[in-house]
């Protein structure tokens, strides 16, 4: 037998009532059926199954509330491993694993015991990551951000007794349609792990990407007022110019202090220096002077452009509500007139005034307002273009004018210097040259300064362009992965579909849509069931329309490996709705039938009260018959 991955297989199953069994059962690959009269506890054994691999919302009997706990040997891919759980009526029970044969497990100290929460936490993972993950399937978020569970999983995979109107899924009082579609598209493949992890990773990639659009956005917003380069090899070269003109600077300094000699230009520039400061100074005070007038100048016609803007769009707003009040007395009419009271004579030339008898025109008025309101428009749109390019002027003239106030103070406090103490030409020249490596150093500390936010540009940039590239390679494996997905969904559906017209044309000719069932859909979102149109059965029709969709799910991940139904499945009440005996008999005898042409590793449990006697057979039976007086459970008071 071929072993597809995932394949679940229980191969015992003991429940305790403390140290006493009150059940002990093996199990055999392949169909496995429990039978026994009815009330006789066939039921609660296969709810104790569901229990043991993670179930919930089990209805439970007063028998098995009596019972402790369970302990269950399963094969998950072929590797064995024991769980137990404790019984008990409240929700999600925890789960201890022993990764070992349930008979090493009774022998084992509860330290070889690893006890995993129904609900995964911060530091310690759920019983359910931790079988999916020995099942190795993925995991994967249901709705909202909880991971799926088995009790998810086994509400498709078991179908109970309660459940008979339930086609698809065992009835879950917190179910939605979000957690039904997950499930459904999982089980059988469709949901993509890589695909699911593309999309998630797009989304990242999407926030990262808008973060290092906006930080480069801010920095060339700055950058672009003060009227920086972020071309950090524009940098490397000014650093390096910088650098040179400093070392050189500084050895005419040495130079100077040694020698106390200057040449006849450094003479004639050291004799000049007072003027040329002067001089500097003046021009700094100009064009400060300038730039706060043009400023002044540029906020008051601001001003003024905004009012002339506000009253532009005030004319358009009443060019509007004149229009508004034509079209609402153009059809007034007066029987009196409004200032003497006498009734006026009917008119009946319409281009005429039925009140002051003037000539209506041919539309100009009409015409006038729609040339009025394109005028308006121009001097609206050509004022909002000066209002923004004042805008830009005035911004720029704020941000350059305490530049020029700083290099003014400057010069001033130069001057002061100047005129406070006498030096000598030599005097001059080293002050001038020790001023100029000062300026100098200044420069390089602002151009390293610079690079470095020329490198944090840069950075971001490749991160950028990184993340970029790797959204576009995303972007088409999401398209590759979605075509793919789509295409397994319509091969599964058809698989199922087609499995179940095969099988529905199996049972008594007593329900009429399923002797020719010509199309049969299922929605896992609506847990429905539609065959030839319709989804409302008698109550034995719908047992064997339920059970016959499980086989053909069944079938469906024999015929296609990708699927991750585990090679598994329970299906209980299968003479539940009042069915008869004859009709039983034949949906045992085709689910065995269908089940004898797989050849790869699968596992069916089904339960009935009325087996049909050619299938009580040793290598289809599981355990004994159970009877009122001989019960699955053997409970002591």
């Amino acid at each position: 037998m071929t072993l597809y991955k995932p394949t679940l297989k229980i191969n015992r199953l003991i429940v305790f009532q403390s140290g006493h069994k009150a059940f002990d059962c093996e199990f055999h690959a392949g169909v496995n059926v429990i039978r026994g009269r009815n009330s006789s506890g066939k039921t609660t054994i296969m709810d104790m199954l569901a229990f043991s691999l993670g179930a919930e919302n089990i209805r439970w009997k007063q028998e098995a509330l009596m019972c402790t706990d369970t302990l269950v040997e399963v094969e998950l891919n072929g590797k064995v491993a024991t769980l137990r759980r404790e019984i008990s009526e409240s929700l999600k029970r925890p789960m201890a694993i022993y990764w070992g044969t349930l008979e090493s497990a009774l022998k084992a100290g509860s330290q070889d015991w690893e006890l995993y929460p129904f609900l995964r936490s911060a530091h310690r993972i759920s019983f359910s990551q931790a079988l999916i993950e020995a099942l190795e399937m993925p995991q994967a978020q249901g709705d909202g951000a909880s991971n799926l569970t088995l009790h998810q999983l086994l509400r498709v995979l078991y179908a109970d007794q309660p459940s008979v109107h339930s086609p698809i899924f065992r009835l879950d009082s917190f179910d939605t349609p979000l957690t039904r579609d997950m499930v459904g598209g999982y089980l059988c493949g469709v949901y993509d792990d890589e695909l699911y992890s593309a999309q998630l990773r797009l989304r990242e990639i999407d926030s990262l990407l808008g973060k290092q659009e906006s930080e480069l956005r801010s920095i060339y917003n700055v950058l672009g007022r003060s009227g920086q380069s972020e071309s950090l090899d524009f940098l490397n070269i000014k650093i390096t110019e910088l650098e040179e003109a400093r070392t050189q600077q500084s050895a005419n300094l040495i130079e100077l202090k040694q020698k106390r000699t200057i040449t006849n230009k450094e003479r004639k520039a050291a004799q000049a220096f007072p003027d040329n400061l002067r001089q500097q100074l003046n021009d700094m005070r100009r064009k400060e002077f300038e730039a706060k007038d043009q400023l002044h100048s540029l906020e008051l016609d601001q001003t003024d452009s905004t009012m002339f803007v506000a009253e532009l769009r005030a004319r358009l707003q009443n060019l509007d509500e004149s229009k508004e009040t034509r079209s609402y007395f153009g059809n007034l009419r007066f029987d009196f007139c409004p200032s003497c009271l006498s009734p006026l004579l009917s008119e009946k030339d319409h281009d005429h005034c039925h009140l002051c008898t003037q000539e209506l025109g041919d539309g100009r008025g009409e015409m006038q307002l729609l040339r009025m309101r394109n005028e308006i428009n121009v001097q609206l749109k050509e004022s909002e273009s000066l209002l923004e390019g004042r805008a830009k002027n005035i911004e720029e003239l704020r941000t350059n004018i305490p530049l020029i106030t700083d290099q003014l103070r400057a010069l001033e406090q130069k001057y002061r210097d100047l005129e406070s103490s006498w030096s000598s030409e030599v005097e001059l020249a080293i002050e001038e040259a020790a001023r100029k490596i000062g300026n100098l150093d200044e420069e390089i500390r602002q151009a390293y300064e610079r690079q470095k936010l020329a490198a944090v540009i840069a950075e971001l940039q490749a991160k950028r362009d990184l993340l970029h590239n790797e959204k576009i390679k995303l972007e088409d494996r999401v398209r590759q992965l979605a075509v793919r997905q789509d295409s397994r969904k319509a091969e599964v559906a058809a698989t199922v579909s087609s499995a179940m017209q095969r099988l529905l044309k199996l049972d008594l000719p007593l329900q009429e849509e399923f002797k020719n069932p010509r199309e049969v859909i299922f929605d896992f979102v609506e847990n429905a069931v539609y065959v030839n149109g319709a989804k409302n059965f008698s109550e034995s029709s719908a047992v064997v329309l339920r059970h016959i969709f499980h086989l053909a799910l069944l079938t469906a991940s024999i015929k296609h490996p990708y699927m991750r139904v585990p090679r598994f499945m329970m299906l209980d009440g299968i003479d539940d709705g009042g069915m008869e005996k004859e009709r039983s008999h034949r949906l045992q005898e085709i689910i065995v039938n269908e089940c004898e042409g797989f050849d790869v590793d699968f596992q069916l449990i089904f339960a009935t009260s009325e087996i049909n006697p050619l299938l009580e057979r040793e290598d289809l039976v599981a355990g004994r018959s159970f009877s009122p007086n001989a019960r699955s459970l053997d409970v002591r008071n």
